[in-house]
């Protein structure tokens, strides 16, 4: 995204958080995931010349995400997932754009 250039939020995502329950034990286990947010982002997919230049080799769909910055979103983490286009996508990176204007994600294709 160019500096100064507001990005063109037309998709939407949903950002999932994991569900956690007590089990006979006592234990808190993960249950699958819940909705935490849904939002208008910017999809943009990594280029395959930027995954070279990282050294990685894997296949794997690569992709960032840019939304409006807002207190909810910047507790956003890898502990997160996104949803987009019916398939969760793992969050590997999380960034501020500008001072409180964007948020930028980074993820793979679960």
């Amino acid at each position: 995204m160019k500096a100064g250039a507001a990005p063109r939020l037309d998709r939407r995502i949903v950002i999932l958080e994991a569900g956690f329950a007590e089990n006979e034990a006592g234990e808190e286990v993960a249950t699958g995931w819940a909705e935490y947010a849904e939002e208008r982002a910017q999809y943009t997919p990594v280029s395959d010349g930027e995954r070279m230049r990282a050294a990685s080799v894997e296949q794997k769909t690569d992709a960032r995400f840019v939304v409006r910055w807002s207190i909810k979103l910047a507790a956003v983490s890898g502990e997160n997932r996104i949803r987009f286009d019916g398939v969760d996508w793992q969050i590997t990176g999380v960034k501020e754009l500008g001072r409180g204007l964007w948020i930028e994600i980074t993820a793979w294709k679960v």
